[in-house]
């Protein structure tokens, strides 16, 4: 079982702390993470009790165990790249064929992101709309969301944003989330997982979007390929 699935079955049993570990570990899953206990507390801000606590909640037996499993991963890399992929060109399909496309944040930072999305698709063809708050939620309407990819900006802990994963949940609608934390990753069909904004610092808005450029970046590969077919 691959580290993202333990996390994915285990987080109703986390706490702040173990949430802040799991973010730790899936933004570094592409590196080798070939660390001490201490060491991995200290890039987690934790404790090292913290770290055993979690690695038992996701059924290892000790660090020690924990440890080794993440050595073992790199053999499994080459089929989580395929998979990876595969889950790319289906949400690259579903936003292709929308009949609407939407794009939801609410805040600072998240109106910056919400305008370069607008701008990639606009320079790709694509129209979109953009929502933020809850009165603007309320005014989405479930026919024009059925069929549709909805992106949903949440690096600050937006309560309407559950509310609008909620409205949406039965519908045939594609999420692409973009978070700065792991524990949201699960309430969306593609997460763009973006660097942790840090309180009272300047965060650097252009490394932050590079991530979503990228997804940009395939997007139109995606669309070259299929109209050269």
């Amino acid at each position: 079982m691959k580290l993202e699935e333990l996390i994915k079955k285990n987080k109703e049993k986390f706490t702040q702390t173990d949430l802040a570990i799991a973010d730790f570990l899936m933004d570094n899953k592409n590196d080798e993470l070939d660390l001490s206990i201490n060491e991995l507390a200290k890039k987690c801000l934790t404790s090292r009790t913290s770290i055993l606590r979690f690695t038992q909640k996701i059924g290892f037996g000790g660090y020690s165990e924990f440890k080794y499993f993440l050595k073992q991963k790199d053999h499994t890399k080459k089929d989580q790249t395929k998979e990876d992929d595969k889950k790319l060109n289906q949400i690259l399909e579903s936003l292709d064929k929308s009949n609407n496309i939407f794009i939801y944040g609410n805040g600072d930072f998240e109106d910056i992101i919400k305008k370069s999305i607008k701008s990639y698709l606009k320079d790709l063809g694509k129209l979109s709309e953009t929502f933020q708050g809850r009165d603007e939620i309320s005014t989405f309407n479930k026919n024009s969301l059925k069929d549709s990819t909805i992106f949903i900006i949440d690096l600050s802990d937006d309560p309407n944003t559950l509310e609008l994963l909620s409205l949406i949940s039965n519908l045939n609608t594609k999420k692409i989330l973009i978070t700065d934390t792991y524990s949201k990753s699960f309430l969306g069909n593609y997460t763009i997982h973006i660097k942790k904004l840090e309180k009272n610092k300047i965060n650097s808005i252009a490394k932050n979007l590079e991530e979503i450029e990228k997804f940009f970046v395939k997007y139109q590969e995606y669309r070259m390929k299929n109209e050269s077919k």
